[in-house]
């Protein structure tokens, strides 16, 4: 086999057999390498775009063509604590149509992650509230935290079949409004909660109690110390709040009106969570365990939702790619070594992408307790400068079926600003189930 230097490229040579593929199949602004399945040379793509624009290849996987997300507030004293979880729903819904400027009409189905919420299917109950279409379905996901990517997920595979050509995704979480059902809310003082039925040995369920089984646990499962997960956590809230001080996630959010008031804010991160203030909390498991109240995420008010399409629809219609979804993936494990899940469900999706760790320009893990989101660091070997660079789930909240829509919708935000690139998101969810999803986030149109 023949090879010759690729003019473009800053690395290796290229089998002149995969010169086609490698311009204009998959152009590239960023130096990626990889090896193929068989066997066959090291290809580098190129640093700088080819003659052919990088949107010119025909697109195969389904794309993002809008994506929203209310503020996230604090549950029960925050400002979206009186809002209803359908009006939640309905609000991001109703932005993603309008900034997509799809015709409702054409909508197939409509997917929401529903965690811990009453009132029947809020997906459905919503549409209907809105005026959309009484044939567009709506359905929900209960998959936990992972929810919200799950339905995205259910959205790509919808397309794929060929069974819809525009599907609206998301999730929410109301805690503010949840039918509570779990003892350990008692320890919160919190008394003025509504319960709801539980299976008889939900009590009894492996690992539901999250901060000792998933949190404690990922922590001592990877050897970290209390120092290191305060670290994490101080370097979450510092990044969040210099990203909301800088409106960097402003483009990603929709105000909800409350009782003639616009509630725009994110109200979770904190600065004064740095070491100073992170060292001095107690540990609530007990005194040689890291988790306290400071490295861990707080219940969390919110929703999220994205228009994803197959791509000849996209471009029938008008409508603007912001990224194509290249590769997904959820994995079960052990309740305890959830984490575990999340990371192979990353590497799973990356494969189907073919794509590698180091190809990846941003990551982005949901990480409920600050030893998540190292022992994914180190676990994919991930510079930190890559990784939750607004400050993660930690910082920024977590409605448990939002927040995986809001990892996905992050990174194409934050990649659009730089440019475009390549976007690995997961999320670890209780069970033991991850999640994860690889975006190719096109630059913004000009």
């Amino acid at each position: 086999m023949e090879y010759r230097p690729c003019s473009n490229c800053v690395l290796q040579t290229i089998a002149v057999s995969s010169w086609n593929q490698h311009h204009e199949v998959q152009p590239c602004r960023y130096v990626r390498t990889y090896a193929t399945v068989l066997g066959s040379p090291w290809i580098a793509r190129c640093r700088t775009r080819t003659s052919l624009p990088r949107r010119a290849r025909t697109l195969t996987n389904p794309v993002v063509v809008a994506y929203a997300r209310t503020p996230f507030t604090r549950s029960l004293v925050g400002g979206l604590a009186n809002v209803s979880e359908f009006d939640l729903a309905s609000t991001v819904i109703g932005e993603v149509i309008n900034r997509s400027g799809v015709d409702p009409e054409l909508i197939d189905n409509i997917v929401l992650g529903e965690v811990l919420q009453g009132g029947g299917c809020i997906a459905r109950y919503s549409a209907l509230d809105m005026g959309l279409p009484l044939d567009t379905p709506a359905v929900a996901v209960g998959g936990w935290c992972a929810s919200g990517m799950m339905a995205m997920h259910q959205a790509v595979a919808t397309i794929k079949a060929g069974m819809g050509k525009c599907v609206i995704a998301g999730g929410l979480n109301t805690p503010s409004a949840s039918p509570l059902a779990g003892p350990h809310f008692a320890a919160t003082g919190i008394t003025d909660t509504k319960i709801a039925p539980m299976h008889p040995g939900i009590g009894e369920m492996p690992a539901l109690d999250l901060a000792r089984t998933l949190g404690e646990g990922t922590a001592r499962q990877f050897g970290l110390t209390r120092e290191e997960v305060d670290e994490w956590s101080a370097r979450a809230h510092t990044l969040a709040s210099d990203a909301i001080e800088g409106g960097v996630l402003d483009t990603e959010k929709v105000a909800v009106t409350v009782d003639g008031t616009e509630v725009f804010a994110d109200e979770l991160p904190c600065r004064e969570f740095n070491m100073t203030n992170l060292s001095a909390l107690t540990s609530f498991l007990g005194e040689d365990c890291t988790v306290t109240p400071g490295n861990q995420t707080g219940l969390t008010d919110g929703a999220a939702a994205m228009m994803i399409c197959d791509p000849e629809f996209a471009s029938r219609h008008g409508l603007t790619p912001l990224a194509e979804i290249i590769g997904w993936s959820v994995v079960g494990s052990e309740p305890e070594r959830a984490t575990d899940a999340a990371i192979t469900a990353t590497r799973r999706a990356l494969d189907g992408a073919g794509v590698s760790t180091e190809a990846v320009d941003l990551y982005d893990v949901h990480d409920s307790y600050a030893s998540i989101g190292i022992a994914y660091e180190r676990s994919l070997n991930i510079s930190r400068d890559r990784l939750n660079v607004h400050g993660g789930g930690l910082a920024l909240g977590h409605p448990y079926g939002a927040s995986g829509t809001r990892v996905a919708g992050t990174l194409i935000n934050e990649l659009q600003r730089r440019g475009g690139g390549i976007g690995a998101g997961a999320i670890v969810s209780a069970g033991g189930l991850g999640a994860a999803v690889v975006l190719n986030v096109f630059p913004p149109a000009a």
